[in-house]
């Protein structure tokens, strides 16, 4: 029986991950990863930490890394984290919903909403 390596991601001085999958999906051009961070006495990690820390492990810059998405465990101090590095800019934008590109890179995203106005 083979055994699993885990891989470590040092995040912060008081968060560490383990990458508990790690999906090479050639056919979309993008490598999923689910990592359980551990940040017992602090708060839940940054989405701008997190893409720091992945991309400085994994080798990739950090424009084509993507967090889908933080679940933190209530009063655990366990977030569990679903992220994604694309190969190119191009299968990002087309595979990724553009609110998430936004949320990972800072930039805000305008919502049609009910006070967008109509044009005629």
């Amino acid at each position: 029986m083979s055994e699993v390596q885990q891989t470590k991601i040092k995040i912060s001085e008081k968060a560490e991950g383990i990458v508990e999958r790690d999906i090479k999906n050639n056919v979309i051009g993008r490598r999923e990863l689910y990592i359980k961070v551990f940040h017992i006495g602090s708060g839940t990690i940054s989405r701008k930490d997190m893409i720091k820390a992945i991309a400085s492990s994994y080798g990739a810059q950090e424009d084509l890394v993507v967090i889908k998405k933080i679940h933190t465990l209530y009063g655990a101090g366990i977030s569990y984290v679903r992220a994604n590095i694309y190969n190119d800019k191009k299968t990002l934008q087309e595979f990724e919903p553009q609110y998430l590109i936004g949320r990972d890179t800072g930039q805000k995203v305008k919502k049609g909403g009910k006070g967008a106005q109509k044009q005629g």
